[in-house]
């Protein structure tokens, strides 16, 4: 998380308004956002967690070291890329990886989001048997309870209404983002890019 002592005040007016339209964002779509740096640690308060994220996926040393590696691989992935990703995470779960750029174009950070399932027709027996699986695979001891508020509490969406959320969230923080402000909210390690 960034040393929000070491930040100037306009770096610091960046972030509380971020984080202020991340949570409005996030409970306006039902997802969970947050935020970056160019090496993957976050740089907002995760945003909407989902309950199934919150309550039992990180609560195991397993599902928060798979959380912070799936944020290491998207984020390699929107590097290369310079668009948006679409993906499951590593549970399963519907997530959107949207790069922040520098007025040079360069990616210093993204904005993640994860909500729901894509909707691929499955059955809620096939879902269920498909998180059994993955929380067994990835060594999450998560138990029936996971599977009854994964099923109930993760809606479905379709990659269409990922792409427009990502769009829309994309468009929000550029309007906050100045220059400087920007580069040094997202500055890794006391570093400018």
């Amino acid at each position: 998380m960034v040393n929000k002592k070491q930040l100037s005040d306009e770096a610091w007016w960046f972030l509380k308004n971020v984080q202020r339209l991340q949570d409005d964002f996030a409970e306006s779509i039902g997802a969970q956002i947050v935020m970056t740096d160019k090496n993957g640690d976050l740089i907002t308060e995760m945003s909407g967690q989902m309950e199934v994220c919150k309550n039992f996926i990180q609560k195991t040393e397993e599902g928060k070291k798979n959380c912070t590696d799936t944020y290491h691989t998207a984020l390699d992935m929107i590097k290369t890329t310079k668009e948006p990703v679409l993906m499951d995470c590593f549970a399963g779960y519907a997530s959107l990886w949207i790069p922040v750029k520098n007025k040079k174009g360069e990616i210093v950070g993204s904005i993640t989001g994860c909500g729901g399932r894509f909707n691929r027709g499955e059955s809620e027996e096939e879902v269920r048997e498909k998180l059994k699986k993955l929380a067994d695979e990835t060594g999450m001891d998560l138990g029936e309870d996971y599977l009854d508020v994964a099923i109930s509490d993760v809606k479905s969406v379709t990659e269409e209404e990922m792409k427009t959320r990502a769009e829309r969230l994309s468009k929000l923080v550029g309007v906050l983002a100045e220059e400087t402000a920007l580069s040094e909210a997202f500055a890794v390690g006391g570093e400018e890019w």
